[in-house]
C-alpha cells in the first residue's frame, strides 16, 4: 500500500475524531501547531512544479508532506478532463495546487480564473504563481464566493489553512473579505468548461449564485467536495444539493482518494458512503 492510500485511509477515520479536539482545547492545538511548524519544510514538487505551502498546517500541507503528493485521483480527473482552450474555474483556490497545473492543462488558449477570499493563502498563491512563470498568465480574485455580493465574515482556521468558512457554529475568529458569485463575476455568455470548488459547507450557497452560469454552459462539469455537517452548519444538507444537480440534470461519481476509485454513483450510493462527520470528492456532469 502506498503510503496516499495509507494516509488516505488513516485521515478519513481520524480526521472526524481529531478535529474537534484541535477547534475546542487551544492548549493542545498551541503544542499540536508549534511541533508541525518545527517538522514541516514548506515545499512540495507537484505536477512538474515547485509550490510554497503554509507550515504548522493539519490539512493540505500535513497530507502533501506525508505522502508526496496532494489528491491524486481528484488532479489525474481534473486533467483528464481540461483540453486545449478551455476555461477552468477554481472556486477555493487556496495555494493554487489546482489552478497552476491547470495552466498547463488548457493551453496558452485557455483561461484559469481562480477565487480565494484568505489574504494568506492568496499572497501564496501569487507567490507560486510567480515562483513558477505563470503570474501573468492566472486570473486571481480574492473573493469569496457564494450567493451574494457584499462583505461577509470568514471565520478562520488556525490549524489548517483549507478549513476558513463562511459558516461556521463554534468560536473562531473572523476576517472581513470580499465575496461574489459566479452569476455576477462572469458576463452572460461566457464559456466555462470546468468548475472546482472546494468552499467548507459554503457549497449550496455557491451553487445557487452559479445557476445561470450552469446554464450558459450545458457541457460544464464539476469537481467539488461534499461535507454534511458543514453543509448542515450553513443551513443546508447533502441531499438538498445533491437533489438540486439532479434537477439541473447533473450526475453523480465519488471520487475515492482511498482505494483509487472513480465510480459513478446514485444520490442514493452518496449519501451512504460519505457520512455526517466526512467528505468526499464529487465529479458532477450533465449525460450528452
Amino acid at each position: 500500500m502506498t503510503p496516499f492510500f495509507t494516509f488516505s485511509s488513516i485521515r478519513s477515520r481520524l480526521a472526524p475524531l481529531v478535529r474537534p479536539i484541535l477547534e475546542r482545547c487551544p492548549p493542545v492545538r498551541f503544542v499540536a501547531v508549534g511541533m508541525l511548524k518545527m517538522k514541516q519544510s514548506g515545499r512540495l514538487r507537484r505536477c512538474g512544479m515547485e509550490f510554497t505551502l503554509p507550515c504548522g498546517d493539519f490539512g493540505v500541507t500535513l497530507e502533501a508532506e506525508s505522502t508526496g503528493s496532494y489528491e491524486p485521483l481528484t488532479t489525474a480527473t481534473i486533467e483528464s478532463i481540461l483540453k486545449e482552450g478551455m476555461t477552468f474555474v477554481d472556486v477555493g483556490a487556496h495555494v493554487g495546487l489546482f489552478s497552476l497545473p491547470a495552466l498547463h492543462w488548457v493551453g496558452n488558449s485557455g483561461k484559469v480564473i481562480s477565487f480565494e477570499p484568505h489574504p494568506d493563502n492568496y499572497v501564496m498563491l501569487l507567490d507560486n504563481a510567480s515562483r513558477n512563470q505563470l503570474d501573468d498568465r492566472l486570473i486571481a480574485v480574492q473573493s469569496a464566493v457564494s450567493d451574494k455580493n457584499e462583505i461577509v465574515k470568514l471565520h478562520t482556521s488556525t490549524f489548517n489553512t483549507g478549513d476558513h468558512q463562511l459558516f461556521h457554529c463554534g468560536a473562531r475568529d473572523s476576517i472581513e473579505v470580499e465575496c461574489t458569485t459566479l452569476d455576477h463575476y462572469f458576463p452572460v455568455g461566457t464559456k466555462v468548461d470546468v468548475i472546482k470548488m472546494d468552499v467548507q459547507g459554503a457549497e449550496a450557497k455557491a451553487f445557487s449564485g452559479m445557476e445561470r452560469v450552469l446554464a450558459d454552459n450545458p457541457n460544464v462539469q464539476i469537481i467539488w467536495e461534499l461535507s454534511p455537517s458543514q453543509l448542515e452548519d450553513a443551513g443546508s444538507s447533502a441531499s438538498e444539493v445533491l437533489h438540486w444537480l439532479e434537477n439541473l440534470d447533473f450526475t453523480f461519481s465519488s471520487i475515492d482518494e482511498s482505494k483509487q476509485i472513480l465510480q459513478e454513483r446514485t444520490i442514493e450510493e452518496i449519501l451512504r458512503i460519505c457520512p455526517h462527520d466526512s467528505f468526499l470528492n464529487i465529479l458532477s456532469s450533465r449525460n450528452e
